[in-house]
């Protein structure tokens, strides 16, 4: 499901069969003399997480007075474990706490509650991420570039987009800046986003156990490279 976007779009640039397996066997074998800065870990089906951390981020049974998400305790009725089997039946509570708390999602107090400490699961720590989440990503990119590349004025489905702004006249300051100017103001749109995908959710009972699931949504990712030559062209 990754890789047949990918071939459908070399396919589209005009490359032979030959061509594209000599062109992926090429990348492949300069992957495996490319050292990994992080190991990968293996978590499971990333929705499960975030469809826990919106639970606890949104239901009354878990907020404070003042509608943030309150200290829980790990079990009993409004507990971390009873959150978990109502937003996830097939989760292990202990196993989905490990993964929150290796990834800083959430922290341990003094006296033995656990705090939500971001709104949305992440999974990237400085030696190690989760394999699953990047995975899901990277097929959702590729799924959105063969969605564009099959799109027809027949097609009945709304019109899946992609859209990028950038620069290439930026100091190394301002670059930082600027990631920093992205990680704040896309999070702030990304919780306007979940808000909205959230008051419109179609409840389990309601779609029925069995009925399939479409997933919709928007996945963000910032662009900084390694400083190149200018393109003759430009």
């Amino acid at each position: 499901m990754l890789l047949f976007p990918l071939a459908a779009f070399l396919r589209a640039g005009g490359l032979s069969q030959e061509e594209a397996q000599a062109s992926f066997a090429a990348a492949f074998e300069k992957a495996l003399r490319t050292p990994n800065a992080r190991r990968f870990d293996h978590i499971g089906h990333p929705t499960r997480y975030a469809d826990i951390v919106a639970l606890w981020a949104r239901d009354a049974r878990f907020l404070d007075r003042n509608g943030r998400p309150r200290l829980l305790a790990l079990r009993g009725k409004s507990g971390f474990n009873a959150m978990v089997r109502e937003a996830s039946p097939n989760s292990k509570p202990d196993d989905v706490l490990a993964v929150f708390l290796r990834y800083g999602n959430v922290r341990k107090t003094k006296e033995g509650r656990y705090e939500l400490v971001r709104p949305f699961f992440f999974s990237s720590r400085q030696k190690s991420m989760a394999f699953e989440p990047m995975a899901y990503f990277l097929s959702d990119a590729s799924t959105t570039l063969g969605r564009i590349l099959r799109r027809t004025s027949r097609t009945h489905c709304p019109e899946v987009f992609w859209r990028k702004v950038e620069s290439d006249h930026l100091s190394d300051a301002h670059a930082e800046r600027f990631i920093e100017f992205l990680r704040d103001r896309s999070l702030t749109f990304l919780e306007e986003i979940d808000d909205w995908l959230e008051a419109h959710r179609t409840t389990r009972k309601k779609r029925g156990r069995n009925s399939l699931v479409r997933r919709t949504g928007l996945g963000l990712f910032s662009i900084y490279s390694e400083p190149e030559r200018p393109e003759l062209h430009r």
